[in-house]
């Protein structure tokens, strides 16, 4: 036994059927949606960065540090979505720089971060990576003149080292903090630098690799810039780690020796090629989640408006859109309403507009496709009309405009009454 009863009228039966596929539909769509909003909700993006990156003026920003190296005559650019070891092209090799890339982004882009540095120890490549150390969140409130007001914090050792350990570099070095301040030199004492509590320096392994070389240290001997420089490299180049990155930063760069101790790290890598700061690990090239903003306001008004739409729209297209079976009823009903305009015009003994109408009126009514045509002035007596469609009254016979009048009236009624749309001529 069937769970539904369609009406008996095939009309009412097809609107019915209609409406429970727009139902059955409406309900699926409605149901997949709510998966997907409960799904995209708990799936919250990842938070860019916004104060550690290159074009921050923040205190942890690294604006400064551009325009330092800008000052003294070298090519610095931002980079995104190109997180590999620059090629080799001699003096002009480029260096990719990463300024206290952030953990998550550094999970995020994981795989090809180890490619990057398994790539660049082992080819002709520049690549300088400064660990992350402190990290700042704005405050839900701000100064009186308007500014930001940030809190500021240091990561956790576990976090400097994971990132260590995604470069490789982790199998001859960990990282480790000491007491502050610290005077860190270069390795010809050419330059110093004072860096501010907690110091975050490399505490080698056991095993010290021939191809490590320590550009800068701490009195006590700790590394804090090393290089890898394989043999078959040049002067300049290499992978130049920074474990502590304070004297980047927009905050600490103005104190005294930090702005010379930043070129002299940056002479290290070809002097002839650009410097790409890559932004990937900021957060600047990762794409918003349109699911996450779609299932939250604001946008989620917008998403429920755009169901409530689709919804009216397939509600209106089952119920407006007359049946099939409907039209053949349309088109008799139309029939009788040009019989009917032919008599009215009858009796005001309006002949010709009475006929002419008809012939107006009957190719709407009578069904569609191609039909042939006698051309005007075939016999005496026969006024024909221009090509029209099947069903079409072609020839209207008679002398007089109430001759011709009967005539098409006759054709109406005999196509109405046998369905048939092709015939001959009444006479």
């Amino acid at each position: 036994m069937s769970l539904l009863k369609f009406h008996k009228d095939p009309a009412r039966r097809e609107e019915q059927f209609r409406l429970l596929m727009v139902g059955v539909f409406s309900v699926m769509f409605i149901g997949v949606l709510l998966v997907y909003f409960v799904l995209a909700i708990f799936d919250v993006p990842l938070k860019p960065d916004n104060f550690t990156n290159s074009y921050s003026t923040s205190p942890a920003g690294h604006s400064a540090l551009v325009e330092l190296l800008r000052q003294n005559v070298r090519e610095v650019r931002t980079t995104s979505g190109a997180l590999r070891a620059p090629d080799d092209n001699g003096d002009e090799t480029e260096t990719l720089v990463l300024l206290e890339p952030r953990a998550a982004f550094v999970a995020k882009y994981n795989e090809e971060f180890v490619d990057m540095f398994s790539s660049a120890r082992q080819e002709h490549s520049s690549v300088v990576i400064a660990l992350p150390k402190r990290v700042y969140q704005k405050a839900n409130k701000q100064a009186e003149n308007g500014d930001i007001i940030l809190w500021e914090d240091v990561v956790d050792e576990p976090t400097s080292q994971d990132v260590l350990a995604s470069t490789g570099f982790d199998d001859w070095f960990d990282v480790d903090r000491i007491k502050g301040p610290v005077d860190i030199s270069w390795y010809d004492s050419s330059a110093s630098v004072t860096v501010e509590d907690p110091v975050q320096v490399f505490r080698p392994n056991a095993t010290w690799a021939d191809e490590l070389e320590v550009l800068a240290e701490t009195g006590d001997g700790d590394p804090v810039v090393v290089r890898w420089l394989t043999d078959k490299w040049r002067d300049r180049g290499g992978v130049i780690l920074v474990s502590d990155p304070d004297f980047f930063t927009n905050r600490f760069i103005s104190n005294p020796g930090a702005g010379e101790f930043c070129v002299k790290l940056f002479d290290e890598t070809p002097r002839r090629g650009a410097i790409a700061i890559d932004e990937d690990m900021h957060g600047f090239s990762t794409d918003a989640s349109v699911e996450y903003l779609a299932a939250t306001p604001p946008g989620l008004w917008v998403t429920l408006s755009a169901m409530a739409l689709l919804l009216i729209f397939g509600w209106r297209q089952a119920t407006v859109l007359r049946p099939q079976e409907a039209e053949p009823q349309d088109r008799q009903a139309r029939k009788y309403a040009i019989e009917g305009l032919a008599r009215m015009m009858e009796r005001t003994r309006d002949h010709h507009s009475a006929y002419r109408r008809i012939l107006r009126r009957s190719r709407f009514v009578l069904g569609t496709g191609a039909a042939q045509v006698q051309g005007a002035g075939m016999t005496p007596g026969t006024h024909a009309v221009q090509k029209g469609k099947t069903g079409k009254i072609t020839r209207i016979q008679g002398g007089t405009d109430e001759e011709r009048l009967v005539a098409a009236a006759k054709k109406v009624a005999h196509q109405k009454r046998t369905g048939e749309t092709e015939h001959g001529d009444f006479e």
